[in-house]
């Protein structure tokens, strides 16, 4: 196995006393700008199954951000999801996913009817900062 030049600083790095910062912005109330379906993956291979991405406006950041999660109610537990884009034989969201829970919540009927709309974010769990939007 090659060894990288700053392999050994690594391997003689200790554990500090600082915990790792909390994400870059807290959760708020955002506008749903647009939604791209991520078709590849971080090495340019097809996806088996797309992503929806919401690229929304957070108050506190000039850029947009992507979210690709929501946290949810589901048999009476809070869970997040992934915006999978998944479909029946007639090409419709499954009635359940992510992505039409967030319809329904919305009342939207098309992803592209969310343009505009506002949600609220939350973080995905204590144990990760980044944000997810909320539906319940």
């Amino acid at each position: 196995m090659e060894e990288n030049e700053n392999s050994s600083d690594i391997l003689n790095t200790k554990t500090g006393d600082n915990e790792r910062p909390k994400g870059t912005v807290s959760p708020a109330k955002v506008t749903i700008a647009s939604v791209v379906i991520k078709t590849k993956d971080k090495e340019g291979k097809t996806m088996t199954t797309p992503l929806a991405q919401f690229m929304v406006k957070h108050p506190e950041k000039d850029d947009l951000i992507v979210l690709s999660k929501v946290q949810l109610i589901e048999n009476k537990k809070i869970i997040n999801k992934g915006f999978w884009v998944e479909t029946d034989e007639d090409g419709n969201f499954f009635k359940g996913s992510a992505v039409s829970v967030v319809l329904e919540y919305l009342k939207c009927n098309t992803l592209a009817d969310t343009y505009g709309k506002e949600m609220d974010t939350i973080e995905e769990s204590e144990e990760s900062p980044y944000l997810c939007l909320k539906a319940y």
